[in-house]
C-alpha cells in the first residue's frame, strides 16, 4: 500500500548553488551540439595551453533586483562548458571536483527517474559556442553581490573556473497593477485576472487559504516568493485570462496569489482571498432506489493507458447510504455513496486506512468512491463536472469520473454522465451522452500548467452487475 500511496513525481535539484541563498535554474540557448558522454571526457584538450578564457559580459541595462541578463563567449569554440550563477558569500563552499560530481551524479538520477538516456541528460546542461542574451530571473535577492561561473567540461583545476561579478540593484517600486475578481459556485470558481498594459508577465498562484498562507509562512523571507518561490508554485501567463478551478471545497477560502513582472523588471504581488458558496439541501426526492440500488456488484470496463493495448478491468463496487468512517449526509443531498476496489487498477482505502498510513487530510482524499445522484422520476446521475473527488491520495492529487475521448485527444468537464439501470435492478450502466461519439468514462486530474490529463482512459462503458 505504501507504494502507492508515496509514489511522488519529483523535479530533481541538480546544484545548490546560485542565488543569493536559493539555487538557480541553468538557463540557456537550446540550440546545443549533443555532447558524447562527456562523463568519460577528462583529458585537457590542450595540455600545453591551460589558460580558460571565456568572456562574460552582464548587460547593466537588463540588470534588476531579481533578475540578470549576461553573455558568455568562450574562446574555444568546439569546447563544452558549464556555466551557472552563484552568490558571492558562497563562492568559497566550491570547487571543480564536486562542481562536476554533483552535475554527474544529478544527471544519472534525472536520466534513472525520466527514462532518459543519460548522455541527452548531460547534453542538456553542457554548452558549446557563444550563449546570448541569457536571462536568469530566479533565486536573486537585491543589493547582493554575485558571481556568474564557467568552465570548459575538460578543466582539471579550480584555477580554471572564470568568475564575472555582479551586484544586483535595490528594488524599485512598479507603477503596474493586476485586478483580482472572481465569480464562485459550490464547487468551482472563475478568477479574472487582469493585469495593466505594461505587465510582460506574470505567475499565477491558487490554493485553499490556509494552504497558501502555510506555504508563504515556511518561506525563509518575505523575498523569498517574490524571488523564486512563484516560479516555483506558479504557472505563467502573460495576458489577461479567466482561469476556471473546479473540484473546489464548498465554502472554503481560497487565495490567489500573482507576481507580475513589468517592462522595467520590476516586481510585486497581489493577493486575494475568495470564498465558494455553501452545499444546499436538496428537496427530497423519494424513490425505490435508494433501496433497490443498495449491495455489492462486479464492475467491468474496457481502459487504455495510451502506452499499451486497451485492457478488460474488473472491479468491485459496494453502493450504500453511508460509510462509516466519513460523516456526510448523502440522503439529504439525494444521493447513494459506492466504494469502488480496482477501478482502473486502484484499491480502495478508507479514511481510516489513510489515517493508519499518516495521510494528511484523509477525509479529502479517500476512494476511489462514486457518488450516484437520484433525481424525480428515477433519473439517475453521476457527476462529470469534476465537482466530486473520486480520491485523492495518488501523487497528482484529486482525480475525477470525466467524459473522455477514448483515444486521449479530448476530455471534458461540462457534463455529467448517465446511469441507466436495467428493469430487473440487477445491471448498472454509466455511459457518456450518446451525443458524444467516442467518449467513455475515464479517471482524470487537472496537471496545473497543462491542463486535465487522464490517468486511464475508458474504451467502454462501465457496467455493473449485482453479485
Amino acid at each position: 500500500m505504501k507504494k502507492i500511496l508515496f509514489t511522488i513525481c519529483a523535479v530533481l535539484a541538480l546544484l545548490p548553488f546560485a542565488g543569493c541563498e536559493k539555487e538557480l535554474p541553468v538557463t540557456g540557448d537550446d540550440d546545443k551540439d549533443p555532447v558524447e558522454n562527456p562523463k568519460d571526457t577528462t583529458e585537457v584538450s590542450n595540455p600545453d595551453d591551460p589558460e580558460v578564457n571565456f568572456c562574460i559580459n552582464v548587460q547593466d541595462d537588463k540588470l534588476a533586483a531579481y533578475s540578470v541578463t549576461f553573455d558568455i563567449k568562450p574562446s574555444d569554440k568546439t569546447r563544452l562548458y558549464y556555466y551557472d550563477i552563484i552568490s558571492k558569500a558562497r563562492y568559497s563552499e566550491i570547487n571543480l571536483t564536486n562542481l562536476k560530481n554533483e552535475l554527474i551524479e544529478g544527471a544519472e538520477k534525472l536520466a534513472e527517474f525520466t527514462g532518459t538516456p543519460y548522455e541527452e541528460v548531460i547534453a542538456s546542461m553542457l554548452m558549446k559556442g557563444d550563449q546570448l542574451n541569457i536571462l536568469n530571473n530566479a533565486g536573486f535577492r537585491p543589493e547582493c553581490d554575485f558571481y556568474i561561473f564557467a568552465f570548459y567540461w575538460d578543466a582539471t583545476g579550480d584555477d580554471e573556473i572564470c568568475l564575472c561579478e555582479f551586484s544586483t540593484p535595490a528594488v524599485q517600486m512598479s507603477s503596474e497593477h493586476v485586478e483580482l475578481a472572481a465569480t464562485a459556485s459550490t464547487h468551482s470558481m472563475v478568477v479574472d485576472v487582469t493585469p495593466s498594459s505594461g505587465i510582460t508577465e506574470y505567475w499565477y498562484y491558487f490554493a485553499e487559504r490556509t494552504k497558501a498562507e502555510a506555504m508563504l509562512a515556511e518561506l525563509e523571507d518575505e523575498n523569498a516568493f517574490l524571488s523564486y518561490h512563484a516560479m516555483n508554485v506558479g504557472t505563467r501567463k502573460y495576458v489577461a485570462e479567466a482561469v476556471e478551478h473546479k473540484g473546489l471545497k464548498p465554502a472554503t477560502e481560497y487565495m490567489v496569489l500573482v507576481m507580475a513582472i513589468d517592462e522595467q523588471l520590476n516586481r510585486f504581488v497581489v493577493s486575494e482571498v475568495f470564498v465558494t458558496q455553501e452545499e444546499q439541501v436538496q428537496e427530497r426526492v423519494e424513490s425505490e432506489l435508494f433501496e433497490l440500488l443498495l449491495g455489492e456488484w462486479e464492475g467491468m470496463q474496457t481502459i487504455s493507458d495510451l502506452y499499451e493495448a486497451p485492457i478488460t478491468n474488473n472491479f468491485t463496487v459496494n453502493i450504500m447510504a453511508s460509510v462509516d468512517d466519513y460523516d456526510y449526509d448523502y440522503r439529504a443531498m439525494n444521493q447513494l455513496i459506492a466504494t469502488v476496489d480496482g477501478w482502473c487498477n486502484i484499491p480502495y482505502y478508507g479514511v481510516n486506512a489513510l489515517i493508519d498510513e499518516g495521510i494528511e487530510e484523509p477525509e479529502n482524499k479517500w476512494g476511489p468512491k462514486w457518488v450516484f445522484n437520484i433525481a424525480e422520476g428515477d433519473v439517475v446521475t453521476m457527476d462529470g463536472k469534476a465537482c466530486n473527488s473520486i480520491l485523492g491520495w495518488l501523487f497528482f492529487g484529486d482525480c475525477f469520473m470525466l467524459n473522455a475521448k477514448s483515444d486521449g485527444t479530448m476530455i471534458y468537464t461540462d457534463t455529467n454522465f448517465e446511469v441507466v439501470v436495467s428493469d430487473d435492478y440487477n445491471t448498472i450502466t454509466i455511459q457518456s451522452p450518446a451525443s458524444m461519439e467516442g467518449v467513455y468514462p475515464g479517471l482524470c486530474y487537472n496537471f496545473e500548467g497543462f491542463g486535465w490529463m487522464g490517468y486511464y482512459y475508458g474504451c467502454s462503458n462501465i457496467v455493473l452487475t449485482r453479485k
